[in-house]
């Protein structure tokens, strides 16, 4: 019996290392994971710098998206809502509100049929970044597009080639 308590122990001892060993390439993999969606994440957005001013640019993308068919929405004062919230030095910063009706129908349609969360590409962010130039932000569409069941891929691709030809004259 004395023999079986040694051994039960010594295998208890044993294990210690082997459980802590485990956890920490758990604790590894868990982090390799979690870097992963942090970049994930951050390539799911994509910003250009524009070639203009602040005020010129979100007139621009309205009309350069109005001549090509969008429909133009609400256009948010991001920078006006901080402020009323008590941020302090909070920079030009508006969310427009624009998308091309007949794609993104057509997107929203396919999505609800393979039961997938909807989303439909319709904003642009136009900011100034903390070098004081003027930058604008989109989904990444192209990147979208990639992962997308082979059934609406090609919108995102439409809705990609849409999103290029409305900042060309504008992002560099």
């Amino acid at each position: 019996m004395k023999r079986l308590l040694t051994l039960a122990a010594l295998v208890t001892l044993m294990s210690g290392p082997a459980q802590a060993a485990n956890t920490q390439a758990t604790l590894e993999e868990v982090k390799i994971i979690q870097e992963a969606q942090i970049k994930l994440m951050a390539a799911m957005v994509t910003e250009k710098k524009s070639r203009l001013g602040f005020n010129e640019t979100v007139a621009a993308l309205q009309n350069a998206a109005r001549k090509r068919g969008w429909e133009l929405g609400k256009i948010v004062d991001v920078q006006a809502e901080m402020l009323k919230t008590g941020v302090k030095g909070a920079k030009p910063f508006k969310m427009l509100t624009m998308c091309r009706k007949d794609l993104a129908e057509k997107l929203l349609k396919e999505q609800a049929a393979q039961k997938v969360m909807p989303f439909a590409p319709c904003r642009m962010s136009v900011f100034e970044g903390d070098d004081g130039k003027i930058y604008i932000a989109r989904s990444n569409t192209e990147l979208m597009a990639q992962m997308a069941t082979p059934t609406y891929a090609p919108l995102l691709k439409q809705f990609a080639e849409e999103e290029k030809a409305v900042l060309a004259n504008i992002a560099e």
